[in-house]
């Protein structure tokens, strides 16, 4: 029992009611409550209950100081494990003992005020009572205006009196305590808010998008819009924010009635009441929800316009699907959106043979929004760009993105949303299970574009790199506050999630593990689940040939991946696994890990007298596996197809995939080769390898021709020029850097000049692609100009001239590239302008990010200063932008120092507007830094971070941050002199462009 005082009941609030009643009341809960009150009637049974209750009273009275203190606390790393006291100060988690049921939300937003009012009442479960006075949810930014607690159920339900409403913690909790003792049952809590739309675009907030009328004036037009993943629904209305607390929810939405607006929320419309709560307003009132998380709910209020096709579910129920955009959007646009979600909706109701569970699902391109999208059940919400497609503006990688994007979301509808994680800890649940599917998903529906194909260097190899540091994190992590929420939606839990599914989809085989998947989302429909439940499920799938908990738990329990070390002796294969740090001086303990950092790891394997791919366990306890082969095996490939999640050096044996790559490279298939040149720049990173090795190997890029392996030496051979531009030159010898450009420019010159800069838009969706696709061209292009390509810059100026000054337009899958490289080489301040005039007023929002980054190109450091100052207001480049604006400019030489100034004399600029629990925040730090690499910028950085210590979400981006700038100025002091060696020997300075 506390001894906490009860503050006294502030004026205006909800009488005080008789003691022995709420006393009474507190006694009788559930569906049982009627028979209780019946058994009043029975005289000897009333005068026992009288004399009850008047002791009751008594205590109550003689006690009204002591409030109760029976909430339990989540511990941060097992949530179901409880202390006895809920102390909301302290506590990062709610207790347990009190359960939503429902949510009857009234919003009424003032769009043009931005501000909105409203009231919520929650049915709510109190499970345990032992003297409890209050009862503890979220908050943030509201002003709570008036609380209610009402018994519920009884044949005559009281009311508690509320004695007191705390202001929010430091965890956005806060307390509404009561006069006397709230048994356990059920009650209504209803609660009176005011809120705030304006100076955020997270919760419940103002979106803006303008107009050009007949008459010549620009018109602003208001959207009322959410985004609540994942701790924003409690700035919108008091609630339980926890994943766990699922409820259903009944939404009532206010909106003007004139200029077309209109609501919409995750359910249908039940019913509208026009001139309600007055004259020009209407109240729609929607249908309930099925149970939910808070973070799942969304509320819209817009003029937007609306395309519907019909999608059929397994019995052969429509369901319509909805897009909904600004005015100023084509039909088109909406069209594709539309084609795509019927067609992923179908193809995940078909697969996991669960039906779509609500009676609709729209989705909306809201012009702001910081994430690129949002699963909300029945209302997916999504940036412009990442919803709406148009083949005269999008390019090939446009499309892709948009088709994967709308399939991740839509996977959420069954992963995430009918089975939600149980806490934020196993969130790769819901996203790595999203981004797997996209790509499963995207490659179904959009067959032979190769989007499945592209998962290992789009998805994997993204993240295998950022999962190589000291600073990653397990894929199941503990999570202390709201900032480390934030900071886990990021690669690991997305992409390195996706990666290890992928690799389980692999080793099941495709039917058994989809057949557990539809098992687990049928076992856990409409609740809650954790990792272990879902491989539980896939165990019983499987069967007992294999420990599916036992194998996963090593990919998913401790942070990085192994390297599997390959040495041949006769006819055999030796291999040994350790842990892969891409930093050569970087050590850990392997104590940290219950498993020691051994993986129990699925090993396929091609040869060329093999193509069908074998299987090899190597187990987390084995020294080592030995793969026997026969003696007229040429070449042995590790990890084919890499759906493995796992590097492998072969030692002596690149000298063999020397020799076969530059006699004969297509005899190992693309995917590949574009992993063997991501293990092998990778190795050479971390002083595994010499580069002498890889510089030896990528000569054979001069015949190489598909987009995969090229995405891979774009993406490795761009940052070693970047760093080496770091290095000094020594005496009487040309920079490095300009004898590597000219070595890189001769590796890519004979694709580039087949490819071109003419785009075949023959190509169809249903036919192949052909020996040269169209994604190979736009990053050959890129790094010729990159390299300082003489006929790719010259021909990059005269199509931006074309376009700048004869408005000619240029194809969507070269547009970035002539904008960015015709600013960077061909144009002045007045060209600038010029572009910057077309910017602002462009609709099309990816159109708009294409000329964003084509500024971002110029030279000038007064003309970047400028684009700085300009982007940093919000009449120019909205505020999701900004950041990544901020990006682009720090990516061209000539602007990083400018931008790294520029942020350490605004962040408090910066924090005011994202707020340090801003995920996109906290990864602008190791973006814009991570081509320093010298001790005077390492300095620097630390300098800033001691000025401002408080990180947010940012913590792991600092560790980020130190480890990459460390890494860098290592590597310039270890590799310059093999660069400038092997170069000195292979290629001449004489050797042009």
């Amino acid at each position: 029992m506390g001894n906490n005082k009860v503050e006294s009941r502030p004026k205006g609030g909800a009488p005080r009611l008789d003691v022995a009643s709420a006393t009474i009341s507190g006694s009788l809960r559930r569906k049982n409550a009627v028979s209780a009150l019946l058994c009043f009637t029975c005289g000897a049974c009333f005068i026992l209950s009288l004399i009850c209750t008047c002791l009751a009273t008594l205590v109550v009275l003689l006690d009204q100081t002591v409030e109760a203190a029976s909430y339990s606390r989540h511990d941060s790393n097992r949530p179901e494990a409880f202390t006895t006291m809920f102390d909301p100060d302290e506590s990062f988690r709610l207790p347990t003992d009190v359960i939503p049921i429902k949510y009857d939300i009234y919003l009424h937003p003032k769009l043009k005020e931005e501000t909105f009012s409203g009231n919520v009442t929650i049915l709510i479960d109190v499970t345990k009572s032992n003297n409890r006075r209050s009862i503890a949810l979220h908050q943030k930014d509201l002003k709570i205006k008036s609380a209610k607690l009402v018994t519920f159920g009884l044949e005559e339900d009281y009311e508690i009196n509320i004695s007191s409403i705390s202001n929010p913690t430091k965890y956005e909790v806060f307390v509404i305590s009561t006069d006397t003792e709230i048994k356990s049952g059920l009650y209504n809590l209803s609660i009176e808010f005011d809120g705030n739309l304006g100076n955020k675009i997270i919760g419940f907030y103002n979106s803006k998008y303008y107009i050009n009328n007949p008459d010549g004036t620009n018109e602003t037009r208001y959207i009322a819009t959410t985004k609540f993943e994942p701790t924003y629904a409690r700035h919108s209305f008091p609630c339980f924010d926890e994943p766990n607390f699922k409820a259903k929810f009944s939404v009532k939405l206010v909106h003007p009635m004139d200029d077309c607006y209109s609501a919409l929320s995750n359910m249908n419309v039940k019913d509208r009441q026009e001139n309600t709560p007055s004259r020009g307003l209407s109240t729609v009132t929607f249908e309930e929800s099925v149970p939910m998380s808070t973070y799942l709910a969304c509320f819209i209020i817009s003029d937007f316009v609306h395309t519907t096709k019909m999608a059929k579910g397994l019995d052969g129920r429509e369901l319509p699907i909805g897009v909904y955009t600004t005015k100023l959007q084509s039909e088109e646009k909406r069209n594709f959106a539309a084609d795509i979600g019927v067609k992923a909706i179908e193809y995940y109701i078909n697969l996991f043979k669960i039906d779509y569970p609500l009676p609709k699902l729209d989705m909306a391109a809201i012009p702001d929004f910081m994430a690129g999208a949002m699963e909300n059940w029945g209302l997916v919400t999504y940036r412009e760009s990442r919803l709406l497609y148009d083949d005269r503006s999008s390019s090939v990688y446009d499309k892709r993105d948009i088709v994967n994007v709308i399939c991740h979301e839509l996977a959420h509808m069954w992963f995430g949303n009918l089975v939600t994680m149980k806490w934020w800890n196993d969130l790769w649940l819901n996203e790595g299970f999203a981004t797997f599917m996209a790509s499963k998903c995207s490659d179904a529906i959009l067959p032979n574009q190769g989007y499945m194909e592209e998962f290992p260097v789009e998805v994997m190899q993204k993240v295998l790199n950022s999962d190589s540091k000291l600073s990653s994190h397990p894929i199941v992590h503990e999570l202390k506050n709201a900032d480390d929420i934030s900071s886990f939606f990021d690669g690991i839990s997305y992409k390195k999630g996706a990666s290890i599914i992928r690799m389980m989809e692999n080793f099941f085989g495709s039917d058994v593990f989809f057949g557990g998947i539809s098992a687990y989302l049928n076992k856990y429909a409409f609740g809650n689940a954790e990792t272990i439940h879902l491989f539980e499920v896939l165990q019983d799938a499987y069967g007992k040939k294999l420990n599916i908990i036992d194998i996963m738990d090593t990919w998913t329990r401790q942070e990085g991946y192994p390297v599997i070390d390959v040495k041949k002796s006769g006819n055999k294969f030796v291999l040994t696994q350790k842990r892969f740090l891409d930093d050569p001086d970087a050590e850990f303990d392997s104590s940290k890990s219950i498993y020691g950092y051994q993986w129990t790891i699925p090993i396929s394997y091609i040869t060329n007298r093999n193509e069908v791919p074998s299987l090899v366990w190597f187990d987390k306890d084995a020294k080592e596996v030995v793969i026997d082969v026969d003696e007229r095996t040429r070449w042995f490939k590790l990890n084919a197809g890499q759906v493995g999640y796992y590097r492998v050096n072969y030692n002596e044996e690149w000298q063999t995939y020397k020799e076969l790559l530059r006699s004969n490279p297509t005899k190992m298939p693309a995917v590949d080769r574009a992993n063997l040149l991501d293990d092998l720049f990778s190795l050479a990173d971390a002083g595994q390898i010499e580069y002498d090795i890889v510089l030896d190997i990528s000569v054979y890029l001069t015949e190489e021709y598909q987009a995969l392996p090229w995405a891979v030496a774009n993406s490795k051979l761009r940052p070693i020029y970047t760093l080496l531009t770091s290095a000094k030159p020594r005496q009487n010898h040309s920079p490095i850097s300009d004898t590597y450009q000219a070595f890189v420019t001769f590796l890519v010159n004979t694709i580039y000049k087949d490819v071109t800069w003419t785009v075949d838009d023959t190509v169809e969706d249903d036919v192949p692609f052909s020996h040269l696709d169209n994604r190979v061209r736009p990053t050959v292009i890129e790094l010729a100009c990159e390299m300082e390509n003489r006929e790719c810059l010259k021909m990059a100026g005269q199509l931006f001239k074309e376009w700048l000054l004869y408005d000619k337009p240029q194809h969507p899958d070269i547009r970035e590239l002539i904008y960015y490289y015709g600013t960077r080489y061909h144009s002045d301040e007045s060209d600038w302008a010029k572009m910057f005039e077309k910017f602002k007023t462009e609709t099309d929002s990816g159109e708009k990010n294409k000329i964003m980054k084509g500024l971002a190109g110029t030279k000038s450091t007064k003309v970047l200063k400028e684009y700085i100052a300009l982007a940093s207001d919000e009449r120019y480049v909205r505020a999701q932008d900004f950041l990544k604006c901020l990006i682009l400019i720090s990516k061209n030489p000539d602007g990083t120092e400018l931008v790294w100034d520029w942020v350490r004399e605004n962040w408090e600029f910066l924090v005011n507007r994202y707020t340090l629990n801003n995920h996109y925040l906290g990864e602008i730090i190791p973006s814009i830094t991570s081509s320093f690499a010298t001790q005077t910028k390492m300095d620097e950085i630390e300098a800033f971070f001691a000025k401002y210590p408080k990180s947010g979400a940012g913590a792991d981006g600092r560790a980020k941050t130190r480890e990459n700038v460390s890494k860098n100025i290592k590597w310039l002091a270890k590799n310059v002199k093999t660069f400038e060696d092997w170069l000195s020997k292979n290629w001449p300075l004489n050797k042009t462009k």
